[in-house]
């Protein structure tokens, strides 16, 4: 947690810095549009391959800032999590009983640092956001021998290692799902190289904060957690006017 915190300072004392010299040496010509719309798709250090999807919706407010609204859906795992392959091939995670998909409705603020410039260069921008973070326990089944479909308990004695034959699948528990709110906060910055007034392309990093009213049961044999931190890089796209 200490040196999460203190990669956000750094990154937020960068913005500052680098905002200030944009500011003082930006050449550039002004932009020329005033709503951004871009859909991303993320890569989270406790996410899967792909580890949840944005939609993002940006007016510019004056020179160089905008105001940006949007949702995030994003799976989260427990820093544990390993999974497991058994004798047919298929694959599991022991001691999960939960995933965790966290729902992230969010308002936030945008700096324009660097424009660029006609035919050359990047365009970075530093952004923070906050809000909600609704999260969805969603029951994690597992295939027994014998075909048997369960959630998975540490204290079932048949739900040993060795009675697990595969993951039951994602959407099985999903009717059975409890909602747990809290917050979320988000400091990235964006770098886009390739894109025209019309269409717009890049990549963003950064670190999410997400804090829920109560622990959430992912992985009990290794301890629950409320707060989950994580850095991130995501690819986007979306359209200019």
């Amino acid at each position: 947690m200490h040196s999460f915190l203190k990669s956000i300072l750094l990154s937020l004392l960068l913005i500052i810095g680098f905002g200030a010299f944009a500011q003082q040496n930006d050449e550039a010509r002004g932009e020329d549009y005033s709503i951004e719309n871009v859909f991303g798709i993320s890569k989270a250090t406790h996410g899967g391959l792909i580890s949840g999807f944005y939609y993002r919706h940006s007016k510019i407010l004056s020179e160089g800032n905008l105001m940006n609204y949007g949702i995030e859906v994003v799976n989260i795992k427990h820093a544990r999590e390993g999974k497991e392959t058994t004798i047919t091939g298929s694959t599991f995670v022991f001691g999960k009983s939960n995933y965790l998909l966290a729902i992230r409705p969010t308002y936030g603020r945008e700096k324009i640092l660097f424009k660029k410039a006609p035919q050359q260069g990047a365009r970075i921008t530093g952004l923070l956001s906050a809000g909600p973070s609704i999260g969805m326990e969603i029951p994690y089944f597992v295939e027994l021998v014998g075909n048997e479909k369960e959630q998975y308990d540490p204290n079932d004695t048949r739900h040993g290692f060795n009675r697990i034959i595969a993951n039951a699948g994602p959407f099985r528990g999903l009717g059975q799902s409890k909602f747990v709110l809290g917050a979320h906060a988000k400091a990235s910055l964006t770098f886009e190289t390739n894109s025209t007034k019309q269409r717009v392309f890049g990549v963003e990093v950064g670190f999410t904060l997400d804090v829920y009213t109560r622990e959430i049961n992912i992985l009990p044999v290794a301890g629950n957690n409320s707060v989950f931190t994580s850095a991130f890089m995501a690819i986007y796209f979306g359209r200019r006017r």
